[in-house]
């Protein structure tokens, strides 16, 4: 039997999201994936999944899921956030973040308001199972492809998961925190020599606040205007993700995974890669600094993140066990 879970509540913004699809912009298909990508490699180690495995992105929370299976399950990518668990006779239980729980089928995960994160991740163990289209399983809901439909989730969604081979394993925890940085750290360029010499110092020097205009094409930012030497327009070319792009008006747009594959207006810098998951983790309303570095320490800073997870998900060691009432009360007299 296809082990499966039941989108009971898909919240305001769910979706299907994995490595996403590297290599295929030259086809104006768009790379997306995890916007929080230390979230998900964390929340499938917890879970026993190759790195690859796909999860379920869950921006702002208010989401409730049903599995219709036994399943080992992690959240990450919030160090406040619980999923509160309840069985088939009301009882719950609190399981927090960071750790891996193993839970009978019946049992209904709910997610209230993240409360210190825009963007978290629930892994479950084999992972999602959608049909990959150029090699991923994400969700790129403002091009149309990938994970359900091409769309974000919707209540009463049934998903399927891939087998795995989690029973007898230990459950696991980790100490390792991930939470948004407050200076972002950017490469200046590929067009930084069409910006006014106030404009770069303002860019570097001064604090921007997250607008609420913020999806998984782009951050808007409000803040001081950047002032262009003469148009913000250019011709269409290249965009990555992380790219600072500034139109006319002066405020910055941070370009996210679903971002299109061209654009012409300039761009002021490039957030570095090992920043991009902090980006994820901002709420609207918070305040960030950018911070110039060079190329060669952008390359050192995403190799020492890079090693730095995974000597994270090296220390994991033995969750300690949960009070899980339900269980109890099954038990009769607990007194």
């Amino acid at each position: 039997m296809t082990p499966m879970i039941r989108i009971r509540s898909a919240g305001p913004h769910t979706s299907v999201q994995d490595k996403g699809r590297a290599g295929y912009q030259g086809l104006g298909v768009p790379e997306g994936g995890a916007l929080d990508q230390e979230a998900l490699l964390l929340g499938n180690a917890l879970v026993g999944n190759s790195a690859d495995a796909a999860g379920l992105e869950i921006c702002l929370g208010g989401v409730g899921i049903e599995l219709l299976s036994p399943c080992r399950v992690a959240l990450t990518g919030t160090t406040g956030g619980v999923m509160t668990v309840q069985d088939e006779t009301g009882q719950v239980l609190d399981v927090p973040s960071n750790r891996s729980v193993d839970l009978s089928a019946g049992r209904v995960i709910r997610l209230g308001i993240l409360p210190d994160t825009n963007t978290a991740t629930l892994a479950f163990a084999g992972g999602i199972d959608v049909a990959p289209l150029f090699g991923s399983m994400a969700t790129s809901p403002s091009a149309g492809i990938g994970g359900m439909e091409g769309r974000l989730l919707r209540d009463g969604d049934i998903l399927p998961l891939k087998p795995s081979e989690t029973a007898g394993a230990p459950e696991w925890i980790s100490e390792y925190r991930l939470s948004p940085r407050a200076s972002i750290r950017c490469v200046p360029g590929p067009q930084d020599d069409r910006f006014t010499d106030a404009a770069m110092k303002t860019f570097f020097g001064e604090m921007f606040e997250v607008s609420p205009v913020l999806n998984r094409m782009g951050m808007r930012l409000d803040g001081p205007q950047l002032m262009h030497l003469d148009t913000a327009d250019i011709l269409s070319d290249g965009i990555v993700t992380g790219s600072v792009q500034v139109p006319g008006e002066g405020k910055p747009i941070i370009l996210l995974a679903d971002h299109q594959t061209t654009g012409g207006y300039t761009k002021i810098a490039t957030v570095i890669s090992a920043d991009l998951p902090s980006l994820a983790r901002l709420k609207p309303g918070q305040k960030i600094r950018f911070e110039a570095v060079s190329v060669a320490e952008a390359e050192a800073l995403a190799r020492a993140g890079a090693q730095q997870l995974e000597r994270a998900i090296t220390s994991f060691r033995p969750a300690p066990p949960l009070m899980d009432q339900g269980a109890l009360y099954q038990l009769g007299d607990t007194t």
